[in-house]
């Protein structure tokens, strides 16, 4: 992807790129599972290795649908330009926050309780619904627009705090001109004014 940003390449010639390093990577997962005991090291290889396939073939032979990943992409890349924060907010959201959730959710199912087991029902249905209520307010109640109105707010804070120490000297530096151009006398600290009068009297 940072040659996609530098114009090396386009996204589309990145696509099979990615798709292929996911392929790679499960190689070494086999690997290690070749000279582990038991099987359950080779069970996981080899679900890691048929799930980055299956992805390959649901979204790659088909043009129509390489059109989802590629357009996922560009908003990705939408939403780090707006504010540069938000990679590591996806990174938190997508890789931590909703495996946990999952996770957290699945084991209400696994447990020997049937108080667990509707605990989970009723988690599952309140997630189901935020879901939607999710989905209606992104399209059309406008969460859309609020969260890029966000970002972008977020990002000139950031933007205006880093150049505030350049743009502080540069008004001193500026302040300093006109006061030799005018020829005004420097303002003198309100306790050093003091401090003067009182020895005078």
């Amino acid at each position: 992807t940072p040659f996609v940003g530098l114009g090396a390449i386009r996204l589309e010639q990145m696509l099979p790129l990615t798709l292929g390093a996911n392929i790679g990577t499960t190689v070494t997962g086999l690997l290690a599972s070749l000279v582990s005991t038991g099987t359950n090291a080779l069970q996981v290889a080899l679900c890691h290795l048929f799930f980055n396939i299956t992805g390959i073939i649901i979204w790659y032979p088909i043009p129509f649908m390489r059109k989802f990943p590629l357009n996922a992409a560009r908003q990705l890349g939408k939403a780090t330009r707006i504010w540069r924060g938000f990679p590591i907010l996806y990174i938190i959201v997508v890789f931590f926050l909703i495996p946990l959730i999952f996770l957290g959710l699945s084991s209400l199912f696994t447990q020997d309780s049937k108080g667990f087991t509707v605990l989970g029902i009723f988690v599952t249905i309140i997630l189901v619904l935020l879901i939607g209520l999710f989905v209606y307010r992104w399209y059309r109640g406008g969460l859309r627009e609020s969260i890029r109105d966000g970002f972008v707010a977020r990002e000139r804070k950031n933007v205006a705090m880093k150049s505030l120490p350049e743009d502080m000297d540069y008004l001193k530096s500026e302040v300093a001109r006109l006061r030799d151009h005018t020829g005004l006398p420097e303002e003198i600290p309100d306790d050093v004014e003091k401090g003067t009068s009182d020895s005078e009297s």
